[in-house]
């Protein structure tokens, strides 16, 4: 044997090509140490990292795997678990003890990981699990011979199991994406070619972005206080990096804005990104539209990435025993989406549930988070039972990995109410100088309730619309929106709801706005549920509410006379309906608390922060804990369970499934998938614009029904094989609609 080696390589035919071509072990582990290193530097954990690195493929020295590499019918080999308790024994770096463990099957709990520890003590135990014979000083001994040499032994973290548990998953990211890295540069060359991600440069993106606001209308009222709020932004970008809030109304200007304060404040602290994170799927395109715009023609197309449903392939139960020789698994990994571009927009549970996760793919973007200015946007969305392990994880980001991060809405939450489960402490900076007065003087519309014994049918309510040449209405269901919408007139009336794909709303929405321009003044009636509300640019003169939760109602109101065309404020008509649905849990919950809360506040101002902050309270005071170890996730990560913290960090109450739609583009890649069986990064980034959303108990009635089917058995990507409507997604025609 020539060496000992970590990859073969096959050539044009498919059947493995020379040892010559392959790649040497020695170069595969430092090439990773020396990368992972570098990825970990900016927070402080590179000596781990390099470590990590070194160690993750140790068991590749065994004489079984070696054969492997010329037998591919030989399986089973754990080639991990050498490094894993070398690591953890030998040089007391238990962090890198559990990313070495999990860089193929996802991090281990602290109970599987003294498991392992405790397997090695035994040699026939030893070799049962790696079904290997050497033992792990024949391996170092091998490791040594190959001209490698291990750092001397870091120094134990602080005790903090909160913090270190993200420490081992920011750790964990710098070695999975080392490793995905140097194993696509040697199988997939032409691919890592391409991966020429610009950077930052925020001070010439500055300019631009200044320009482009500056070119902008100065007159009236609406136009000085945005001007005002930018002026704000910048401002407060002087100051030192940290945690802010901006509270500050609809249609006021947040997005650029805040775009303006984190690109000032990456000039001002050298940070390396900047990463938006939107709770709907439904206004990350509109956003990053907005940024390409900006910048696409001067930093190029890689410049701003769009992230969110998670369509490539997922690390798999059997997977266990697999490695890049497989490649299902190679090109699963590679689709994994790493966040090296310098502008992301994302998604809540993309960022968060990433941040709680423990498989490689999930895991792999974390390092990248470091040393960024991160924008969350209508953070009102996030899950109060989560409250304390989110925050607390934002918290850690700012304290020991450089972030700086800016929570802002029109109705901002009241966190520091419940700052006994805050054990990091909430105490952000408002940019705003006065968020009470610019609220009083952004008003433009007057909210009118229902009495508590009035409701409405769909059909009175689809008349009351069609008075209307202009009118947005938003229900609590996609069940309710599509019942209304089918009683609408057909011309002039639309739909929105997560049951089309974005680019399908993408489109209904470019037709949308059009009509509602002034100099065009088209009949447009739209019927949406809440994923209008959350940043969507649109301007009705008139606006109707299915009664629900208090920032929801607040948020389709800045729908309503948004660019204050009309000087008097416009109706916003709360309704409760007859035969109404209302998402179960959390919204349900908040909808009840809005009831009593408006009850007992009949005249309150319902566009005063204040009176946010105060219903915030008393929701939180209701459905949030009283200590961070109520929070399952935050108890999970504190005990070291990364598999069963990753369960539970659920920001929907039921887990989803992202499934390919054939529409437009959506059925070219569809029928690529199940001609050629897999899909390269790119078009995985691309079906993510063509696929939908489904809760589980929704996706196993789909595939009980043949609706949904998997055209490569190898990955789990699916494909909707039902009708789908051109104005109301994904349904059937036989009005076997899904119940939410």
């Amino acid at each position: 044997m020539g060496g000992y080696y970590a990859h073969t390589l096959k050539n044009s035919d498919g059947d493995i090509s020379p040892e010559s071509d392959w790649q040497l072990l020695s170069d595969h582990l430092r090439n990773v140490s020396d990368s992972a290193a570098a990825f970990a530097r900016p927070f402080g954990m590179e000596k781990e990292a390099r470590i990590a690195g070194l160690l993750h493929d140790l068991g590749k020295y065994a004489q079984r795997f070696q054969s492997r590499l010329h037998d591919p019918n030989i399986h089973g080999i754990n080639h991990w678990a050498a490094g894993t308790v070398h690591s953890l024994n030998a040089l007391r770096c238990g962090l890198a003890s559990y990313a070495i463990d999990g860089h193929h099957t996802g991090l281990p709990s602290a109970g599987d990981l003294a498991q392992t520890r405790e397997r090695a003590k035994n040699t026939e135990h030893w070799r049962d699990h790696t079904n290997c014979c050497e033992t792990i000083s024949e391996l170092i001994a091998r490791f040594s011979s190959d001209g490698l040499s291990l750092p001397v032994a870091t120094t134990k973290p602080p005790p903090d199991n909160f913090a270190n548990a993200l420490r081992t998953r920011m750790l964990f990211s710098c070695l999975v994406d080392a490793d995905f890295l140097d194993t696509e540069r040697h199988f997939e060359p032409e691919i890592a070619r391409c991966r020429n991600v610009p950077i930052l440069l925020p001070g010439r993106a500055l300019e631009i972005l200044l320009a482009h606001l500056n070119a902008k209308p100065a007159d009236g009222a609406v136009n000085q206080l945005r001007r005002q709020i930018l002026s704000d932004c910048l401002g407060a970008a002087q100051e030192a990096r940290g945690l802010f809030t901006l509270t500050a109304p609809t249609g006021s200007g947040k997005t650029l804005a805040s775009l303006a304060f984190a690109l000032k404040q990456a000039m001002k602290h050298n940070k390396r990104r900047v990463i938006v994170v939107i709770p709907y799927t439904s206004i990350i395109e509109q956003n990053a539209q907005v940024y390409r715009g900006l910048f696409e023609s001067e930093f190029g197309p890689d410049y701003v990435l769009e992230h969110h449903s998670a369509v490539a392939p997922r690390e798999r139960a059997d997977d266990k025993a697999r490695d890049a020789e497989e490649d299902r698994l190679r090109r699963a990994r590679l689709a994994a989406e790493n966040w090296s571009s310098p502008l992301v927009v994302t998604t809540n549970v993309q960022f968060f549930e990433s941040l709680f996760a423990h498989k490689p793919s999930d895991c792999r973007k974390l390092h990248n988070i470091a040393d960024s200015v991160v924008i969350f946007d209508e953070v009102q969305t996030l899950p109060s039972q989560l409250v304390p392990s989110l925050l607390s994880a934002v918290r850690l980001l700012v304290r020991d990995y450089g972030v700086t991060a800016l929570f802002m809405t029109a109705t901002q939450p009241a966190f520091a109410s419940i700052n006994a489960a805050l054990p990091y402490g909430w105490e952000p900076v408002e940019i705003s100088a006065n968020p009470d007065a610019l609220a009083e003087t952004m008003r433009r519309t007057r909210i009118s309730l229902p009495k508590q014994d009035e409701r409405i049918s769909w059909p009175e309510l689809a008349a009351k619309l069609g008075e209307h040449s202009q009118a947005l209405c938003v229900v609590n269901t996609t069940k309710d929106a599509r019942a209304l919408f089918r009683l609408l007139p057909t011309n002039g009336s639309f739909h929105l709801s997560a049951r089309m794909c974005p680019a399908h709303r993408k489109a209904k929405l470019v037709e949308i706005r059009r009509r509602l321009e002034p100099k065009i003044n088209l009949p447009c009636r739209l019927v949406s549920t809440q994923l209008i509300e959350a940043g969507v640019d649109v301007d009705f003169p008139v606006a109707y509410r299915a009664f629900g939760p208090l920032d929801s109602i607040i948020q389709t109101a800045g729908r309503c006379n948004r660019e204050g065309r009309n000087p008097e404020p416009q109706p916003v008509i709360v309704f409760r309906p007859v035969d109404g649905g209302t998402p179960r849990g959390a919204y349900k919950t908040a909808t009840a608390k809005t009831e009593d809360f408006l009850a007992r506040n009949p005249d309150a101002p319902l566009h005063q922060p204040d009176f946010y902050r105060r219903y915030f309270a008393e929701l939180y005071k209701l459905v949030g804990p009283d200590q961070a170890e109520e929070d399952s996730v935050f108890k999970l990560s504190a005990a070291f369970d990364f598999p069963a913290a990753d369960a539970e960090c659920r920001l929907v109450g039921e887990n989803t499934h992202s499934v390919l739609v054939k529409w437009q583009d959506g059925m070219e890649l569809a029928e690529k998938l199940g001609r050629e069986k897999h899909l390269t990064a790119d078009e995985c980034r691309s079906a993510q614009r063509f696929s939908v959303n489904l809760y589980e108990s929704e996706f196993q009635k789909a595939l009980a029904h043949g609706w949904v089917y998997q055209p490569a058995v190898g990955w789990d990507f699916f494909v909707w094989n039902s009708h789908y409507d051109d104005n109301l997604g994904a349904c059937h025609p036989e009005s076997a609609d899904f119940q939410q």
